[in-house]
């Protein structure tokens, strides 16, 4: 693993002070450096070289963002063929898509979920959802405990579309804990890694519209401290739960966050 990518994992010490949530200036430079345009599709991304999607996605200024989620998660394959039939019936191109949410029957093992990414890139190769030999849309990816699917799903996905509500538009990839630990401790990893990839992109936990989590451990009570209180008013909007595990069996909790400036459901 190239030592950016491992710095924004929090897998090695990074030098330069850091904060309560273990986001360092080293960090979050390297993170803007990798900030990639998706012209085409009207945002930029925090590229993620060699994996099977981006750290992140920050929309460009005069586009918002529209997240549509399926009422009924359909089977992946002709889940993204519905959501490029839908986009493409907004009037925009198959790169504005710029996060996808997956639902998995059970948490793999880490062979497994390298034959899963291996299918899942080939699918948006053939899509062209592509920049160059770089993924550019963001993706979280969760075996649902509650809800489960039978096979690989598509919940929901991200697109931008012309406009804006003076407030920026992004939607960043799940994170999982980086280690074993308390409830305290997977939280405050979580939350270091995303703000990492907030302070790249130029924007802020007050920016978001949506935090998700991900998992069925007791951490309720943490997360008014550990979670909404770095929100600010944007707090208003509260936490989604979703009983799910992450997609590789040694995990236990995933966070994700989005700005959108529409929410949709679409019927199956």
């Amino acid at each position: 693993m190239p030592q950016w990518m491992a710095l924004l994992a929090g897998q090695v010490p990074a030098p330069g002070c850091v904060s309560r949530y273990g986001v360092t200036t080293l960090q979050a430079m390297i993170a803007a450096e990798m900030l990639a345009a998706n012209p085409s599709g009207n945002y930029r991304f925090l590229a993620a070289e060699g994996r099977p999607f981006s750290e992140g996605a920050l929309v460009d200024p005069g586009f918002d963002l529209v997240h549509a989620a399926f009422e009924r998660p359909p089977a992946l394959e002709g889940g993204l063929a519905a959501a490029v039939r839908h986009v493409a019936g907004a009037g925009r191109p198959v790169q504005a898509i710029a996060g996808f949410e997956l639902r998995i029957p059970a948490p793999l093992t880490a062979d497994g979920f390298t034959a899963f990414n291996r299918a899942y890139v080939e699918r948006l190769w053939a899509l062209g959802l592509t920049v160059g030999d770089l993924m550019p849309a963001a993706r979280t990816n969760v075996a649902a405990v509650a809800g489960g699917v039978p096979e690989p799903s598509l919940f929901g996905f991200s697109y931008t579309v012309e406009g804006g509500r003076g407030r920026p538009a992004f939607v960043l990839s799940g994170a999982p804990e980086e280690g074993p630990g308390d409830g305290v401790t997977m939280l405050r990893s979580m939350m270091g890694v995303l703000s990492a990839r907030l302070d790249a992109m130029g924007v802020s936990w007050e920016d978001a519209t949506a935090v998700q989590l991900y998992g069925v451990d007791d951490v309720q009570a943490l997360l008014v401290e550990h979670v909404l209180g770095r929100l600010g008013p944007a707090a208003t909007h509260g936490i989604r739960w979703f009983p799910s595990r992450p997609p590789i069996e040694s995990l236990h909790l995933e966070l994700d966050v989005r700005s959108a400036g529409v929410e949709l459901i679409l019927p199956i």
